[in-house]
């Protein structure tokens, strides 16, 4: 399953509840509201899969009026761009570039920099089989080489936009309990004692 695909079962997942109307409520969401412990959303694990997803969310027209929250175990980080690539990068398909191009993030990492691919060969380690995706007709990329940070970057300068959207970096999730009805709130606990409900 790709990047791309668990974000978009998530957003099925996330359309089904609201057709239904059974776990989230459409109500204007206010971030000076007092009762800053519940959310509609809570996403658990903020990395690329994690801030991608509270994006995407955010920009749905039928959830952007959710109050998301967004956990990130590690502190924040602030992106610098070095002359040397790093070694950690991600391939990215089309489907992934589409779906970086509809929440805005895709134009960021465009002005800095990214490596496409447009020949790949696999084999097996254990006998002569081999594939090559070369053929003259494959004039378009197969792939997007993007670095790890600048896809995260990227995506948190979208995320920097959205009201509706908070993160809480270093926060160590302790605990999760799961409702048993759909009338329950599923309840996040903290390392450090806080908690915080929420219905998905």
């Amino acid at each position: 399953m790709t990047f791309c695909d668990v974000l978009t079962l998530t957003l099925k997942r996330c359309k089904y509840i609201i057709s239904n109307g059974s776990m989230l409520t459409a109500k204007p969401f206010s971030i000076s509201t007092q009762n800053h412990e519940n959310y509609d959303i809570i996403i658990t694990g903020g990395g690329m899969v994690g801030s991608t997803l509270a994006c995407a969310i955010a920009n749905n027209r039928k959830l952007e009026c959710k109050k998301i929250l967004l956990l990130e175990s590690n502190k924040q980080h602030e992106y610098k761009s070095q002359e040397k690539y790093s070694n950690r990068v991600v391939a990215l398909n089309k489907q992934t570039r589409c779906l970086l191009s509809s929440i805005g993030a895709w134009q960021h990492i465009e002005a800095i920099r990214y490596s496409t691919v447009r020949k790949m060969q696999v084999w097996d380690a254990c006998s002569d089989a081999i594939i090559v995706f070369n053929e003259d007709y494959l004039t378009e990329e197969i792939a997007y080489i993007v670095e790890n940070d600048l896809l995260l970057h990227a995506v948190n300068k979208q995320l920097a936009d959205k009201e509706n959207v908070n993160i809480i970096y270093n926060s160590k999730v302790e605990n999760i309990k799961l409702p048993k009805t759909q009338e329950e709130n599923a309840v996040i606990q903290l390392q450090d004692g806080t908690k915080y409900k929420s219905k998905f």
